[in-house]
């Protein structure tokens, strides 16, 4: 049995940065990205369930204040965001991101502990 206790987490994003970077990928459409969600609860769409693409619906229907990270993976496609664009679209928000191979990932918290 562990004594660390729950999870203690620094938040780094508002609710007002993430409901700017729904409306930013709702207005692209197939451009936008694909994306995931872990909230500080835990991963939201388990990998086997693949990438979310509605950023209109789906997105939106997130309570903003417990995303601890979202993923975002650009499509495949020529005519779409690249990896760049993307990192580039949420520093401008003012995310913290962590750039990856294939994936930006945009912190909502950082874990503590």
């Amino acid at each position: 049995m562990s004594d660390e206790g729950p999870a203690q987490f620094l938040g780094l994003a508002s609710t007002t940065k993430w409901s700017e970077l729904q409306s930013l990928m709702a207005e692209m459409g197939p451009a936008a990205p694909y994306w995931r969600v872990q909230t500080t609860g835990g991963l939201l769409n388990p990998p086997d369930e693949g990438w979310y693409a509605d950023w209109e619906y789906q997105f939106r229907l997130e309570d903003y204040k417990h995303i601890e990270w979202c993923e975002l993976y650009p499509r495949p496609d020529d005519s779409t965001l690249t990896l760049e664009d993307v990192r580039q679209v949420c520093a401008a928000i003012g995310f913290e991101v962590e750039t990856e191979d294939d994936r930006v990932r945009v912190l909502g918290y950082r874990r503590l502990s």
